[in-house]
């Protein structure tokens, strides 16, 4: 089932189940889209909820996009009641800042404060990125947490060949979150 919500700043999706809840934040177009969406299956397999902010900042460059993602961050947890998985694509690593354990796809690498941002959690995080990204680094993903890197994947990372790594990346990862919100 997926429900259509208000989030305040952006209109947002409710997925699934009444199991764990995930907060996914998009993209900068086409709401992340369809590289989320690998990340979805297996949660919603396994009966996590998923909030979804539907929201591309491809649309709003003039303002400042940490807070831009901050904000949009903010609304899906208060409307979710807490997150026990953040999942995010590319500008969505922007949401670093936010301590709960992470899917980061295609994530910023390549921008320091971003990298600062991530070196600074203390929550566990996967990092999906591909060889093509020119945003992905592989060494410091690798530093970071747990790494997959997909041979030949862009920053879009939406060819159907990429859903199934994606897919069985997030699937081992979250099944090691308890679920637990404390």
């Amino acid at each position: 089932m997926i429900e259509r919500v208000d989030l305040g700043p952006s209109p947002g999706y409710v997925y699934g189940g009444d199991g764990p809840t995930a907060v996914a934040m998009p993209g900068a177009m086409l709401g992340g889209m369809p590289a989320l969406a690998y990340a979805f299956e297996p949660l919603l397999d396994a009966g996590w909820r998923i909030v979804l902010a539907w929201c591309e900042r491809a649309a709003d460059r003039q303002s400042d996009p940490w807070e831009w993602t901050a904000v949009r961050t903010q609304a899906a947890l208060d409307f979710a009641g807490g997150a026990d998985l953040l999942v995010a694509k590319s500008v969505g690593t922007l949401a670093a800042p936010f301590d709960i354990p992470a899917v980061w796809l295609t994530p910023l690498l390549n921008e320091d404060e971003v990298v600062a941002a991530l070196r600074a959690r203390t929550q566990p995080s996967l990092f999906v990125g591909g060889t093509d990204d020119p945003m992905w680094n592989g060494a410091v993903a690798r530093e970071l947490g747990e790494a997959v890197e997909i041979d030949g994947a862009d920053h879009g990372l939406a060819r159907i060949e990429h859903a199934p790594r994606v897919a069985k990346a997030v699937a081992a990862f979250s099944a090691g979150l308890g679920g637990d919100r404390s």
